[in-house]
């Protein structure tokens, strides 16, 4: 009897202990939660992404080595669109936006005819509220700028003014985001830059529907 009880010793103590270890390991598991990932907020968002795709188009081959008007060229970003942003403190990390982005190419194109952005055209590229691009047609489009987006259907296209918004497409069609989470709202990527006042009779940048004819 003896011989069988320090024979049992030991295996009773590693039995303990494994029951121990389990119950400590259980306790541990039941008591500890995952902290939800944090997404970064609208402005950090633009600032890391990708923006629209880029083709090298009719000056392709002109490169040496001459290039493909299809051939990818690079990604453009948001830069411009974000310093002017900060420029005229115009918030990106407020609560429950809705940021219609251009890229730099739209900044461009737009500058040259119209100037640099300004703190209205930057405000109006925020709209108050989260708006999912599937709710653009029936959502309040009003924006921190004050003055109200117009909604179009067209070319089965998402119009927002003279932009058309979060529009995906086969290259070397360049393809505009949609619906990119942030902490604090989400982003659409828009072709051209918005501004307040705009009207597709008042003859002004973007009318006529070139926004369009150049998708």
């Amino acid at each position: 009897f003896e011989r069988n009880l320090r024979f049992l010793s030991p295996m009773l103590s590693l039995g303990f202990a494994g029951s121990s270890a389990l119950v400590v390991g259980s306790r541990a598991g039941h008591g500890s939660r995952m902290s939800a990932p944090m997404m970064a907020n609208v402005a950090d968002t633009l600032a890391t992404m990708q923006g629209p795709d880029l083709y090298w188009e009719e000056i392709g081959p002109l490169q040496d080595p001459p290039k493909e008007e299809s051939d990818f060229k690079e990604y453009d970003t948001f830069s411009t669109f974000l310093a002017a942003c900060q420029q005229h403190g115009v918030d990106l990390t407020q609560p429950d936006i809705t940021v219609l982005a251009p890229g730099n190419v739209a900044c461009e194109q737009f500058s040259a005819v119209a100037g640099p952005l300004t703190k209205a055209v930057c405000e109006y590229h925020v709209i108050k509220g989260v708006v999912n691009k599937d709710s653009l047609g029936s959502a309040d489009l009003t924006t921190v700028e004050g003055s109200t987006i117009t909604y179009r259907r067209m070319f089965r296209k998402d119009f927002l003014d003279n932009a058309f918004c979060g529009q995906p497409s086969s290259p070397p069609r360049t393809s505009y985001c949609a619906n990119v989470k942030a902490d604090n709202g989400l982003i659409h990527g828009l072709n051209e830059v918005i501004y307040p006042g705009w009207s597709e009779s008042s003859g002004g940048y973007g009318s006529e529907g070139d926004a369009a004819t150049r998708a």
